[in-house]
């Protein structure tokens, strides 16, 4: 079995023009851009979400600048991973090198208030490489700073890799 510390993960920022090639998070990110008006939203309501999408997202919240905690998984990463994710920190989930990636991604979007759109791949806590696009959307659960963030994989990208 792979262990995380034995691959070189990657994350390669993607021009977030280019997201109308993955049609599930465009629409995602149509729907975050009505709700927010210019600016990132409290929340969004999965129900106005693609229901394809709904197995592929994730909500993040921050703990600091040192952690990042999940609120809530959806299907596919709790059935891939064997059980449920909520409250999983990234440094649970993650090796050392790839939380921090992880981290600086997500501290990233809440400062810079803007989504980013990246192709990921990396070996899971169960020592499984994986390969996806991701859509990173900021919210401000309490209406101030951005705490939150809403993690979408486009379905049709989130694929098993050789090993």
């Amino acid at each position: 079995m792979l262990k995380p510390e034995m691959f070189v993960s990657v994350n390669q920022p993607l021009d977030l023009s280019s997201v109308g090639e993955y049609p599930i998070l465009s629409e995602v990110l149509l729907h975050w851009r009505c709700v927010g008006d210019g600016r990132p939203p409290q929340r969004i309501d999965p129900l106005n979400l693609p229901p394809k999408a709904l197995p592929f997202l994730m909500l993040v919240d921050l703990e600091g600048t040192t952690d990042a905690v999940i609120r809530l998984a959806g299907t596919a990463a709790c059935d891939i991973h064997g059980r449920e994710l909520k409250g999983t920190s990234v440094h649970d989930f993650f090796g050392e090198r790839d939380a921090r990636l992880v981290l600086n991604d997500l501290h990233a979007v809440a400062e810079s208030e803007r989504p980013t759109l990246a192709r990921r791949s990396y070996v899971s806590i169960n020592g499984k490489p994986w390969s996806y696009i991701r859509l990173l959307l900021p919210l401000r659960p309490d209406g101030g700073a951005v705490t939150r963030i809403l993690k979408a994989l486009e379905p049709s990208r989130f694929v098993a890799v050789a090993a």
